[in-house]
């Protein structure tokens, strides 16, 4: 009881976060529309004062290296501001709170093809980032750029980020709450591809099972024989064939090997399909196989045809018998698009190793991740179980291979 009221207390968490994100988009993200931009604040056509505009630069204080748009955008420590370009000088603004121009100006070396060259600069300090609930926080630069009475204005602007806290547990919900909006997206994906192609691949398996347990009747001639023998034929080594390949091999067969739609999340989902049909074929031969032989006989003296009493009497019973299985194989393909990331799909697992990689953090990353997913199949599992009992489902053993 007390583990189903700590599951209920997170998921009502996790959909309280998801409210305040949509509500406040880009609370949780890492991401930003703005972008780096000079702009002329007054319209100038003076060929120095243009030169200066393209060729101004931003430097950080770790290394006098140039920040480039990235690195602006993605900005958490102090940086300098150039006061002077040649015989052009400069002055500066900014915007933010939570940066302060210094008093007195600086000379710093900077490496440039030429040589080192000693600049004039001012350093802006950085006196407080944002939290991770906060997020990226933008900010805006305008310089005023004189060249005897010529002046003109150019805007640049950037984002403070958080930074990771040091400790594990710390680092642990910095990159839950900092990423939480690219975790959503991964565990969309995620689910995406292993429900739709679960359902897929038990339609599908409907259909292949049909074919596996094909067998020849004496009335039928050469050719039917031959005929249903090669669809069974076809059938079981689709099994076989699916079901001894790892996805992973399969997804970098269809998708760098074939080249399949152009687009790596249908490729994908074809993937998680097709193999899913092969393991759902045999939960199916199993549980159709767990079904009475006599009631095919008496579905058979009361006229029913071979279709009709698959149809009526032998399928839904099956069915009914396999859906434990058939949900154990969704949870399973929770799990198993993770190696979907070998084709460049972007559901959890992906996500999580691109977050990884911007803090150089993974254990906390990982971490992360691994709750979700535990959280996924632990909540998708009662679900079933739930469904399971509400239809009177028992879970029995299955004559299947899976």
């Amino acid at each position: 009881m007390k583990l189903k009221k700590w599951v209920l207390k997170l998921i009502l968490f996790a959909l309280l976060l998801g409210i305040v994100n949509t509500l406040f988009p880009g609370t949780f993200s890492i991401f930003s529309s703005l972008e780096q931009v000079n702009a002329l604040g007054d319209e100038t056509d003076h060929p120095i004062l243009l030169d200066a505009i393209e060729n101004i630069r931003i430097y950080s204080t770790f290394n006098n290296q140039t920040l480039n748009e990235t690195k602006l955008n993605q900005l958490s420590t102090d940086f300098y501001l150039p006061l002077t370009y040649g015989d052009v000088t400069l002055t500066w603004q900014v915007d933010s709170s939570r940066i302060i121009l210094a008093d007195v100006a600086t000379l710093i070396t900077v490496s440039s093809i030429s040589g080192d060259t000693e600049i004039e600069v001012v350093e802006a300090h950085i006196v407080s980032l944002p939290s991770a609930f906060q997020g990226n926080e933008p900010f805006v630069l305008t310089a005023t750029l004189f060249f005897g009475e010529e002046s003109a204005s150019a805007v640049y602007t950037g984002q403070l980020v958080p930074i990771m806290p040091d400790g594990f547990w710390e680092g642990a919900f910095f990159t839950f709450f900092r990423y939480f909006s690219l975790f959503v997206e991964g565990v969309t994906t995620t689910l995406l591809l292993s429900l739709v192609g679960t359902v897929i691949g038990f339609a599908l398996a409907m259909v292949l099972v049909m074919l596996r347990l094909l067998k020849s009747n004496q009335g039928d001639n050469r050719f039917i024989k031959g005929f249903k023998t090669a669809l069974s034929t076809f059938a079981k080594v689709y099994v076989t064939v699916f079901r001894g390949t790892p996805m992973i091999v399969q997804a970098a067969f269809f998708w760098y090997g074939l080249g399949l739609f152009g687009d790596a999340l249908l490729c994908g989902l074809f993937v998680v399909s097709i193999n899913t049909t092969a393991y759902i074929a045999e939960i199916l031969r199993g549980g159709i196989q767990s079904v009475d032989s006599g009631q095919m006989e008496a579905a058979r003296s009361l006229g029913m045809s071979g279709l009709q009493t698959m149809r009526y009497v032998i399928f839904p019973q099956a069915i009914k018998n396999s859906m434990p299985a058939i949900g154990n194989e969704f949870v399973i393909n929770i799990k198993d698009t993770s190696v979907l990331s070998i084709i460049g799909i972007f559901e959890l697992f992906n996500q999580t190793r691109k977050i990884a990689g911007m803090h150089y953090r993974q254990l906390e990353a990982y971490f992360v991740v691994a709750l979700i997913y535990l959280f996924l199949t632990y909540t998708v599992t009662k679900v079933l179980q739930g469904i399971e009992k509400k239809l009177d489902m028992p879970i029995q053993e299955l004559k299947s291979s899976n």
